[in-house]
């Protein structure tokens, strides 16, 4: 049994209400509200409202908003969102750990003096690459903003972006160099944590703009 436009459109208002405009995730839930809602039809040979609210209860659950220690408290969003958000991103969050804590153990044990010109070219060149990387997610941030189509990965990029500000002016504030004329292993994690967060931060807008392109929103 095949639901009618104007059911059709009752599943598509109860998403509006529940703010499922993510398209990706949008086009997976309502083919899965309408099936639930056309099998209790047909199983349980009901109309369609009281399958509808039978539906609507189960999914209540799975759409109401919740947070998530990955992207922190302040990004709210309907827990289905967050539970696939998660599923993409969990490798790469653990990786950023990585890619802090690996330079800080070899740099901070690198037993290799550097002449004062030669910190100041590598303290120029970390510093130069990290305001390019800066450049290259702002340029992304507008971009994905224009239209403003929302996907799970927008979703992604929308909690990174703040970490990223925040990690660009730490490490142009922050010398890779210590007193002792070696490599600063703090700054050095810093840099390496934030030159991997700008490459997660690619990686995400590119999957943005296929979800887009596969679900034909242009």
């Amino acid at each position: 049994m095949e639901l009618n436009k104007e059911q059709l459109q009752r599943v598509e208002h109860y998403l509006n209400v529940k703010d499922i405009t993510y398209i990706d995730l949008r086009m997976e839930v309502f083919d899965h509200i309408v099936s639930d809602i056309e099998a209790i039809m047909i199983d349980e040979n009901a109309v369609f409202e009281t399958a509808f609210y039978s539906v609507r209860s189960k999914w209540n659950k799975y759409l109401e908003e919740t947070s998530s220690f990955y992207f922190g408290i302040m990004y709210a969003a309907p827990k289905v969102l967050i539970e696939k958000a998660k599923k993409v991103f969990k490798k790469h969050f653990f990786m950023l750990f990585a890619s802090y804590f690996i330079p800080l153990t070899i740099f901070s044990y690198m037993d290799y003096s550097f002449s004062e010109s030669s910190q100041y070219y590598f303290n120029k060149g970390f510093k130069v690459a990290s305001i390019l990387f800066l450049i290259i997610c702002f340029y992304v941030f507008i971009k994905k903003n224009k239209p403003k189509i929302k996907t799970t990965y927008s979703f992604i990029l929308k909690t990174q972006s703040l970490g990223i500000l925040i990690g660009f002016i730490i490490v142009l504030k922050t010398s890779f160099f210590e007193n002792n004329n070696h490599f600063n292993g703090i700054a050095m994690g810093l840099f390496f944590c934030f030159t991997y967060t700008t490459f997660v931060y690619f990686k995400f807008y590119k999957k943005h703009k296929e979800a887009i392109k596969k679900y034909k929103i242009s």
